[in-house]
């Protein structure tokens, strides 16, 4: 489950910053995985958890968004609603460049919102907003 949430968050952070990326087997796997039990843990419906892995983030819900926001907790990228420098550039990194990588976590870096799941989901449209600029 950790290993597919994580894939799970580098898809996220990737399809909203790069072009269409190569995971391995055990990438996707463990993406799998951390989707699957965020979604235990969250107590998210299955409709959303379909939404999550189509990148269907349209009129997202608030299970939706807790969903993401575990998933870039599993990874390591989020920790106490703050992203973790080191964990961003090592993981987006490897997918777009350290330098690309950089200049996302800080546009991206310092976003709070009223909740921690609320925060998670303004860090993601922040990734993707990044990407429009690339």
């Amino acid at each position: 489950m950790k290993a597919f949430i994580t894939l799970a968050v580098v898809c996220l952070v990737a399809c909203a910053l790069a072009n269409p990326l190569e995971l391995s087997e055990e990438q996707i796997v463990k993406a799998r995985q951390h989707i699957e039990e965020c979604a235990k843990q969250e107590n998210v419906p299955e409709e959303d958890v379909v939404k999550f892995r189509n990148k269907d983030v349209e009129n997202p819900s608030k299970a939706f968004k807790c969903l993401g926001t575990c998933f870039f907790e599993r990874a390591g990228t989020l920790k106490n609603d703050e992203l973790q420098d080191d964990v961003v550039i090592a993981k987006l990194g490897g997918l777009v460049g350290e330098e690309k990588a950089k200049e996302v976590l800080e546009k991206c870096k310092g976003i709070k919102a009223e909740d921690r799941c609320e925060t998670g989901y303004k860090i993601f449209q922040c990734f993707h907003a990044a990407k429009a600029a690339y």
